[in-house]
């Protein structure tokens, strides 16, 4: 936690920075309104990038990741937006426990808000800093595959199970803007304490695309 709490004050330090007085700015003003999403397979211990944009069979024992991000955003001031955002994650991995094989299968739903901090200085790359939290609600189930039978023995060995906890992250990144700033592509890092992202680590990559725009009058 003390690791977050460094970050979150080191990003919102470069920010403030960041608003010192610029001769190439961006003169758009910023739109209020903003709908982000992200929906990929993760990258976790594949063997290449080949592995990655292929179909990955079970069997060989790679997991199979998926991750969606949903989220929507209203800029109370020209460097800070406010929203809750939804995610998603789905996991299945090959699991060996001697002679036992199982799988593994995770299917896990964040809900939360977030904030983010945004150097609003450049008209196509603007520096950014999410800070989030959320509630976190798993369910883990242990299936086998088709070719193994498992005893009575071990299918009580391995009960399905919920567990649920609150999170929390940094992200900071860039976002790359296109037609006159209604398109955004981001990309940055997302670092939490809690070690529950994507690739079980404190940190992961992260992308999103999003639309901005204002309500209309």
């Amino acid at each position: 936690m003390k690791r977050l709490v460094i970050l979150i004050f080191l990003a919102i330090s470069c920010v403030a920075f960041a608003q010192q007085p610029c001769y190439i700015c961006d003169s758009m003003p910023p739109y209020k309104h903003s709908i982000m999403f992200q929906f990929n397979r993760a990258f976790e211990e594949y063997r290449d990038i080949y592995d990655y944009f292929t179909h990955v069979s079970i069997e060989d024992g790679l997991p199979r990741n998926y991750y969606a991000n949903l989220r929507y955003g209203y800029r109370v001031h020209k460097n800070i937006m406010v929203g809750p955002e939804l995610m998603f994650f789905s996991q299945k991995r090959l699991m060996y426990y001697g002679t036992t094989q199982n799988i593994l299968n995770v299917i896990s739903f964040n809900v939360g808000g977030y904030a983010r901090f945004i150097a609003n200085r450049w008209q196509v790359f603007k520096p950014y800093t999410d800070v989030g939290m959320s509630y976190n609600y798993a369910h883990i189930k242990y299936s086998w595959s088709d070719n193994y039978k498992p005893t009575d023995e071990e299918i009580q060995s391995f009960p399905s199970y919920n567990f649920h906890h609150f999170d929390a992250y940094i992200a900071p990144g860039m976002s790359f803007m296109i037609w006159q700033n209604h398109i955004n592509i981001d990309l940055g890092i997302k670092f939490s304490p809690f070690r529950n992202n994507v690739n079980s680590k404190m940190f992961v990559f992260t992308w999103k695309i999003g639309y901005n725009f204002n309500s209309k009058k």
